[in-house]
């Protein structure tokens, strides 16, 4: 199991990883504001959906990837927690 725990912790934690979940967070930001417009639902609300269910999905791996290579110290970093 330390195996895994040290590659989930070196796949999660690089920084290439890293920045890819900021870039993310950023989309998932963009999309949001975007589902509050009316208009913008009646043209593309299919398409937001579909990149909010892929959001998810990324947030869900990350999330995983972090507890096992964290366990319970997981709940230590206050970033993790919010």
């Amino acid at each position: 199991m330390s195996r895994i725990r040290t590659l989930a912790g070196t796949v999660i934690y690089h920084p290439r990883v890293q920045n890819f979940i900021m870039a993310v967070i950023v989309l998932n930001a963009i999309t949001l504001g975007m589902e509050t417009s009316s208009a913008i639902m009646d043209r593309i609300g299919g398409l937001l959906y579909a990149l909010d269910v892929i959001v998810l999905g990324i947030f869900v791996v990350e999330i995983a990837l972090k507890l096992v290579a964290k366990d319970l110290h997981f709940f230590r970093d206050p970033w993790n927690v919010f």
